[in-house]
């Protein structure tokens, strides 16, 4: 699998990790390229799975000199609307450590998947061609790059990389019906819509 990561290739880079398919993926990606970067995660705590994936994370970062920066949350039980405040959260989390160590580029791991998934809602919505041609694989906010090498690549591709290659991953089950409404509002936040 052939991906281009020349602009990012003298930049100071932050990749957004969960152990799951397409981080883990995007994670060996970039070391197979020489690309330089760090990792964060967070953890919402809301699963006994979580702590495992925390923990591969971390395995990772060691076994490849990569720093990692881990945020905790406690959540007592799920809060109402989840998942913008997970959004809230993780966001925020990144810009603290993009703005404190000085990171150029946010580097997330959607893929072609979730580029399809927005295209049909923005189709469905009515949206006109700036909103249905807005998911692109880089765009510059508040002077960091947040970047999208994924975006032609679909999951299925990434899985079958990662197995072929024995590279451990996790899948959160508990995503699959809420990763369409992440996905769109990441897309709101870095477009500022």
């Amino acid at each position: 699998m052939q991906l281009d990561f020349s602009e990012i290739k003298n930049t100071k880079n932050l990749l957004a990790f969960s152990a799951g398919v397409d981080s883990t993926a995007l994670f060996f990606f970039l070391l197979e390229n020489h690309i330089s970067f760090d990792i964060s995660i967070v953890n919402y705590n809301l699963r006994p799975q979580s702590k495992d994936e925390v923990d591969y994370a971390k395995q990772l970062a060691k076994e490849y000199n990569k720093k990692i920066f881990l945020k905790e949350v406690s959540f007592e039980t799920e809060p109402s609307n989840f998942e913008k405040k997970a959004r809230d959260i993780r966001y925020d989390f990144f810009d603290e450590i993009i703005k404190k160590k000085s990171y150029e580029t946010l580097i997330t791991a959607h893929q072609l998947n979730d580029k399809l998934e927005w295209f049909l809602m923005q189709l469905t919505k009515g949206a006109g061609l700036f909103e249905l041609i807005g998911f692109e694989k880089c765009i510059l906010k508040n002077e960091i790059l947040f970047y999208k090498p994924l975006l032609e690549v679909s999951k299925e591709e990434l899985k079958n990389y990662l197995d072929k290659n024995s590279i451990k991953y996790f899948i959160d089950n508990s995503k699959m019906n809420l990763t369409l409404f992440i996905i769109i509002q990441d897309i709101f936040l870095v477009l500022d819509i």
